[in-house]
């Protein structure tokens, strides 16, 4: 983790065995597999990478001594030599105070004045000053309690005549430390002022300049994901990365900081840093929780009391038990973190989403950091520069990377919603049309029914009442001229009961039921005129036309036979109707000669109405007329419903 101040631990080998379980072949076992590969390079990188040296640099010996707070000079006995960088812990265990390192060399005695020369000093933990030759030329303003934080910050300076001098010349760094805190002095760099220069501005770039760059690409994505969360509570996996994040930063504050405000003591200073470092540890582990949408409420609470748990530990411990208690809060701290990274990597192969596979490989990155931030936190490794907070920006830019690609579906499943949305009304829109104008059209059809009832009610009053009492007097009557004006008011009168009746007809009317009065009534015509008649009706039991088409049909037939006993001169006629696979069909076939070489052809308003008829109908006429007779068919469609 990054922090310098450690407890002293004994140097030692790692030895260990690493086993890397097979995956599943696929997309998610090719990008693990890469990724363990980047992973194990990057420790390489970490862990071997050397430190920079600058060439024709002056060998330097350094020694080490103890002294107390109040000291303005170090004593003259006790030096010890030592090798930068020193941690005092391991050889003075304990000791909270004030460490004089002497670092001696030799300019060239025949160059006078001397040449000028860079000095860097890679850090100093806690505070210190910085003297040459006797004379300060810089240090921190807190070398007692509340101490600077020097642990992170790079020195340079040039040093030039008359403080260097020719021959042998002495720098004096007095480093303030506490012993929890891993007091001690960074690599010190002496050499032509344009390397070390150079040296230094790379130290500081890397210790300060993307420190803070990583602290705010943190805090912008927390308080952009957490403004994104108060708006859509729902989304609580942005909620927990706002906080996960901006804990992030107040961990990652310790990097950068330079004094311990707002606090008055280090101990303060380090023990929010540690609370942050493991708060924000939870908070991420939560992030995993909602994010690989968990849903097991015993595991969130788990992981709730865990972190409440760590939390009131490392508030209510004594300061006696802090030194031990943070090396504890930093492996806790790395086992849930990687905890977190290990269930969103479970995630991203059991789904195999492109963004979850995305954010396991960035989470890959602070996985490398992290166990070498470890090794240099447990002096395992003996010197070396803090990666996770700057990691954190790769794990920061994943998990935006995620919650944005997120946030951009779902406004597509709004965009496609809307274009749906639209869909819907624009067809319901156009159902509401086509029902207003059927409606319309059923409106006007009960007007015309009405209206047609009106007239049948004032012809059944009117005219039939007419016809009936005349046929009522000529039956009384006894003569040949009566009986035929009888028999022509009882056809008239029988034509008009078939258009009162069929004003009445509805769905529900059979139309063999309704074809038999006509069919008699036509016999009977047909025996008058000396024609035999022979009628074929097939299915049509359970066939239904509907009051207004049903008449329609049987007009059309009365008027083809009419046209038989008018035009035809025939002696036969073959009336075929039938009901067969939703069609009905009528055939009215005669032996007459046919109006072909008749000069009275029905090509007048008889033929006009049947062909007006049978397009009501939906349906088609078809008169053929010849030599030996005249054939009418009529087809149209019907519903054919059995009865039972």
């Amino acid at each position: 983790m990054p922090r310098q101040e450690h407890l002293p631990k004994a140097r030692r080998a790692i030895a260990g065995r690493c086993g890397v379980q097979r995956a599943g072949a696929g997309p998610a076992a090719l990008i693990f597999r890469a990724g363990a590969l980047f992973a194990w390079l990057a420790l390489f990188a970490l862990f071997l990478s050397p430190s920079p040296a600058v060439a024709g640099a002056p060998p330097l010996q350094v020694e080490a001594v103890r002294s107390a707070w109040d000291a303005t000079s170090p004593p003259a006995e006790g030096w010890t030599p030592v090798t930068l960088p020193d941690s005092w812990t391991a050889r003075w265990p304990g000791f909270d105070g004030v460490v004089w390192y002497r670092l001696r060399w030799n300019e060239p005695a025949d160059i006078v004045p001397p040449r000028p020369t860079g000095l860097m000093i890679e850090y100093i933990n806690m505070a210190g000053a910085v003297y040459l030759n006797g004379s300060l030329i810089g240090g921190d303003s807190g070398l007692v309690e509340p101490l600077s934080r020097s642990w992170n910050l790079p020195r340079y300076w040039t040093l030039d005549a008359p403080l260097l001098r020719p021959g042998a010349n002495e720098l004096l760094v007095r480093v303030s430390g506490l012993a929890p805190y891993q007091p001690s002095l960074g690599a010190v760099t002496i050499g032509e002022p344009q390397a070390v220069r150079a040296l230094y501005r790379e130290a500081n770039f890397t210790r300060r300049t993307m420190q803070t760059l990583g602290i705010g690409l943190t805090l912008g994505m927390g308080v952009l994901y957490g403004m994104f969360w108060l708006f859509r509570r729902k989304e609580v996996p942005y909620g927990w990365f706002s906080l996960f994040s901006l804990l992030w930063v107040l961990f990652s504050y310790n990097n950068v900081a330079v004094s311990p405000w707002p606090f008055a003591s280090t101990e303060a200073f380090q023990r929010l840093n540690h609370l942050a470092m493991f708060a924000s540890a939870g908070c991420f582990l939560m992030f995993a929780l909602t994010y690989c949408e968990i849903a097991n409420r015993k595991a969130h609470r788990a992981a709730l009391a865990f972190m409440a748990a760590g939390l009131a530990t490392l508030v209510l411990s004594p300061s006696s038990v802090q030194a031990p208690l943070r090396d504890a809060t930093v492996l806790v701290t790395m086992a849930t973190y990687f905890a977190g990274i290990g269930l969103i990597m479970r995630n991203a192969i059991q789904s195999r989403r492109t963004e979850a596979a995305v954010l396991s490989l960035c989470l890959l990155v602070p996985i490398a950091a992290g166990v070498h931030d470890a090794l240099l936190f447990f002096e395992w490794l003996p010197t070396g520069i803090y990666y996770a907070a700057m990691s954190a920006s790769a794990t920061m830019l994943g998990i935006a990377f995620t919650l944005t690609w997120r946030m951009v579906k779902g406004m597509r499943l709004v965009e496609n919603f809307n274009v749906e949305l639209q869909q819907r009304v624009t067809q319901a829109t156009h159902e509401l049309a086509e029902g207003l104008r059927r409606q319309h059209e059923a409106e006007l059809e009960q007007t015309r029914l009405a209206e047609r009832l009106s007239l049948v009610r004032d012809l059944h009053d009117g005219l039939g009442m007419t016809l009936s009492s005349h046929i009522n007097t000529l039956g009384n009557r006894v003569g040949a001229q009566d009986g035929v004006a009888l028999w022509a008011l009882r056809e008239v009168n029988d034509d008009l009961r078939l258009i009162i009746e069929s004003s009445a007809f509805d769905d529900t009317d059979d139309l063999a039921e309704r074809l038999a009065p006509l069919r008699h009534r036509c016999t009977r015509l047909l025996e008058a005129a000396d024609i035999e008649c022979r009628w074929t009706i097939e299915g049509l039991h359970g066939c239904r036309l509907g009051g207004k088409r049903v008449l329609d049909f049987l007009r059309v037939v009365q008027e083809g036979l009419a046209n038989v006993i008018k035009h035809s001169s025939a002696t036969q006629v073959s009336i075929r109707i039938e009901a067969r696979q939703g069609e009905l069909s009528l055939s009215i076939r005669d032996n007459g000669r046919g109006f072909a070489n008749d000069s009275a052809t029905p090509a007048g308003m008889g033929l006009s109405n049947m062909q007006a008829r049978a397009s009501r109908l939906r349906g088609t006429l078809e008169i053929h007329p010849g030599a030996t007779g005249t054939v009418l068919t009529l087809r149209c469609p019907i519903d054919v419903s059995m009865a039972v």
